[in-house]
């Protein structure tokens, strides 16, 4: 498509998607199908239900288009929301038991002292770092109940206003998030524990209580003298989800994390949102957003980078501006790993749109791609409306396919609904075969 052409469809796609929302308060009180039951073993693979640290409970829970899943592990009872954090919480549950078995063949001191702080009794829940990380209420309303409610939000492309505008003129505080008050006063106690972070491949800015004092404790050995702790190997399965270019850029943002405080990594990714071309205003107000981790943005930011040529990439961080928590920031950074994934493996991005909490994209090959940050997709009196006029828009603007790539799954009458309206679902997306 030529830019005439392109400004065309974004013009008709605002048109079409604001005259679906009025619809959607007609549709609330018809729209009470119930979701499909769906089975553990549907959304994760074997190797993710249990080890030999821990255990997912059977029952899924719904909560808006996220799941909710308990996971018992020996140093206590994770509630969780969504797959990616499910995903993220069963990496650091089983990093912290092999970890404290390998400390124990060379210091039962040091191995009692770590199982101290991450064994607080198997009934007992983990403390989650809440604040200003948001309640599970604020994902469900950010995430809204169906497909609908979040599609419809495409028609905010015809406003591009950024809610969070950096005055240019002052440096912008990245000291007073709850990340910084993570990281130790004294510097090289931080370099520390983030260079163990890094070995042990967990996050240092991670929410999990657990994970923060166990890092700390090996910290202050390091300072102390202890030139062993932090560089124990811990031999895990492999990631369950997939890496971009060979794990290339995972390895860079790994890289980043270890070597640069908060400040650092602020103006490592301020060069390079600005090399992109992205509006001064745009990425200031995302790299100072509460929600996002200093890792989170990093990797947002690399992938990114990645997709090169591909216009627009701003939308990203538009979208993500409409994160509320932790949950939903993760949910954006792993929107983003989905379109570098799909740019990589299967066709060429061209250009990005934001359509409020979700992201848009169109293909060299003229296709339509929509990323979907949902564990469940289900099919309703919305969802079919909804896609319906996405089906017809498509055929009017002659996109040769239209795709869907999603984190989670989709309900088998939803599968079959959207096969007949010619779209492609790509389920699990992120989740390796």
């Amino acid at each position: 498509m030529n830019r005439i052409a392109t400004s065309s469809w974004l013009a008709g796609l605002c048109i079409l998607l604001s005259l679906i929302a009025p619809a959607r308060a007609q549709l609330t009180a018809d729209a009470g199908q119930k979701p499909p039951h769906v089975e553990l073993d549907q959304v994760f693979p074997d190797t993710l239900m249990q080890s030999d640290s821990y255990r997912v409970e059977d029952t899924l829970r719904l909560k808006g288009t996220l799941f909710a899943f308990t996971i018992d592990s020996n140093h206590g009872r994770y509630d969780v929301l969504s797959i990616p954090m499910a995903i993220l919480r069963i990496h650091e549950i089983r990093t912290l038991a092999q970890a404290v078995d390998a400390y124990q063949r060379d210091s039962q001191q040091l191995a009692a002292e770590l199982r101290g702080v991450i064994r607080v009794g198997g009934d007992s829940a983990v403390d989650i770092l809440t604040s200003p990380i948001a309640t599970t209420k604020s994902v469900v309303k950010q995430f809204s109940d169906n497909i609908g409610g979040t599609v419809n939000e495409i028609n905010n492309l015809s406003d591009p206003k950024v809610r969070r505008v950096r005055d240019p003129d002052n440096e912008p505080d990245v000291t007073t998030s709850i990340y910084a008050g993570l990281v130790p006063a004294d510097p090289i106690l931080a370099a520390y524990k983030r260079s163990i972070a890094s070995q042990l491949d967990l996050d240092v800015y991670s929410s999990n209580t657990r994970v923060q004092a166990f890092l700390d404790i090996l910290a202050r050995e390091r300072a102390g003298g202890n030139t062993k702790a932090g560089l124990i190997t811990v031999s895990l399965p492999q990631r369950p989800e997939i890496s971009v270019d060979k794990g290339r850029v995972a390895f860079e943002v790994r890289t980043a994390i270890a070597r640069k405080n908060i400040r650092e990594l602020y103006i490592l990714n301020e060069t390079a949102l600005s090399a992109l071309g992205i509006k001064p205003e745009l990425y200031h107000a995302f790299l100072s957003h509460r929600a996002f981790s200093p890792t989170l943005k990093t990797e947002i930011t690399a992938y990114l980078v990645y997709m090169k040529e591909v216009a627009n990439r701003g939308a990203m961080l538009q979208a993500a501006l409409r994160a509320t928590d932790e949950v939903s920031a993760l949910g954006y950074a792993r929107m983003a790993r989905m379109l570098a994934y799909y740019h990589e493996n299967a066709v060429k991005l061209k250009t990005l749109v934001s359509g409020g909490s979700v992201l848009m994209a169109t293909t060299v090959e003229n296709n339509m791609v929509l990323v979907l940050p949902f564990d469940l997709l289900w099919w309703n009196s919305e969802s079919e409306q909804v896609f319906t006029s996405l089906a017809k828009f498509a055929d009017d603007n002659g996109f040769s396919r239209r795709e869907l790539l999603q984190i989670g799954v989709t309900g088998t009458s939803a599968r079959k609904k959207l096969e007949q309206l010619k779209f492609t679902t790509r389920e699990k997306y992120l989740l390796s075969q």
